[in-house]
């Protein structure tokens, strides 16, 4: 199926942007810290929770590209105001932020992946007993 073209929205949508990345910005921020706190938690997490996790940062990824280019967009018009670039500059930095939260959560999403339930309940008391000395339990 041949991919779409992304709808151009007029630079006058420009605050819309911005308030919709900054909450974005917010809820992505509150996803790392929930999956940060998984860190310190091996087993709580089931395999399904981590694929889910990767699944929802490679999708967001997707959506980050299409804002990148709207942004590139409105940068590349002629005689924008000192208030709108600035407001693209602003933009583009969250957008930089949340692309940066992304590679935190998929990071520790591999970590995770090492340590579910479905893993935990895999290996002997032993194993995990050891595993925990030599400290190969994921961390933070």
């Amino acid at each position: 199926m041949p991919q779409q073209q992304p709808i151009d929205h007029p630079i006058s949508k420009l605050s819309y942007f911005l308030r919709f990345t900054a909450s974005w910005k917010q809820e992505v921020k509150q996803h790392a810290e929930t999956v940060k706190e998984g860190l310190s938690r091996p087993g709580v997490l089931t395999d399904r929770d981590v694929a889910r996790i990767k699944h929802n940062c490679t999708e967001r990824q997707e959506d980050l590209t299409l804002f990148e280019a709207q942004s590139a967009r409105w940068a590349a018009l002629p005689n924008l105001s000192g208030s709108r670039r600035r407001g693209l500059a602003e933009l583009d930095d969250s957008l930089a932020e949340i692309r940066r939260l992304d590679a935190q959560i998929l990071d520790m999403a591999a970590l995770l992946e090492r340590a579910t339930l479905e893993q935990q309940m895999g290996a002997s008391d032993l194993e995990w007993g050891l595993a925990a000395l030599r400290g190969q339990l994921p961390r933070m």
